[in-house]
């Protein structure tokens, strides 16, 4: 798993830390010695099958309730709650509001640049991206430490993106999810234990996704199920212009993504 936190929440945005940035410390480090995951056939055809029909869509939608788990010093976790309305089209565009206990952001990519509004504080900030999504969400990872779980879905090739860096992966069973008969499947890396609910049938569609962190006291969990998948949407003309509400003040994006942290 290469991405998990990014803006989207992606779409996530500024949401949770990826498998990759954790496990690599937010610093570059030397390529990993290769090595083949041990990952069971009925684990790899699920996410086979999940990974080929989000690739088969050129645009979709969805909601994502998320659960995370904040440690504070003291050892205490305290749980934030976020719904994210999500919307992407390939290969260029993509839209984003998350509203939550702690924030009401909206994020935006329209091929040429990605803009971040920070609603409850009336800011927003926009910068340049290269002109594909798979480019632009590399660019926020190695230009501001950005990355995002639901990123890795959003990628041309989500499977080369969620499996990255795992060690095993299992089916755990045929388990609910949001009332859909699903392929529990779960996977290990070397600092993230992580799971994935996929749709049975002829929509394979993450429907629940689970993180664990295990390098931090308390094993903290970042949580997110996944309603009202659209994979054939009429995308507003406008989704993806951003046009700042009255009173706004346009800040720089690393100020914008520092505050955003401390909030986390």
């Amino acid at each position: 798993m290469r991405n998990l936190c990014w803006i989207f929440g992606l779409l996530l945005l500024l949401a949770a830390p990826s498998a990759f940035a954790a496990e690599a410390g937010g610093q570059p480090q030397a390529a990993p010695e290769a090595k083949t995951p041990d990952i069971a056939p009925e684990a790899a055809a699920p996410m086979a099958a999940m990974c080929d029909y989000l690739k088969s869509r050129p645009s979709f939608t969805f909601t994502a309730d998320v659960e995370t788990d904040k440690v504070y010093p003291n050892g205490q976790t305290i749980q934030v709650s976020r719904t994210a309305k999500v919307a992407v089209k390939r290969p260029d565009k993509a839209y984003s509001h998350v509203v939550g206990d702690d924030r009401d952001r909206v994020f935006i990519y329209d091929g040429k640049t990605v803009t971040v509004a920070d609603l409850d504080r009336g800011v927003y900030a926009v910068t340049d991206a290269p002109p594909t999504l798979d480019a632009a969400i590399d660019m926020l990872e190695e230009k501001y430490g950005l990355s995002a779980p639901l990123g890795d879905l959003i990628y041309g090739d989500p499977c080369a993106a969620l499996l990255d860096r795992v060690r095993t992966g299992d089916c755990v069973g045929a388990h609910q999810a949001v009332g859909k008969a699903c392929d529990h499947l779960a996977f290990t890396q070397k600092t993230l234990d992580w799971q994935m609910w996929v749709e049975k049938g002829k929509t394979p569609l993450p429907r629940k996704f689970v993180i664990t962190d295990k390098e931090i006291m308390g094993w903290p969990q970042y949580q997110v199920t996944f309603t009202d998948w659209d994979v054939t949407p009429h995308l507003p003309a406008g989704l993806v212009t951003f046009k700042p509400l009255e009173g706004m003040r346009r800040i720089e994006f690393l100020p914008m993504l520092e505050n955003s942290d401390k909030t986390k």
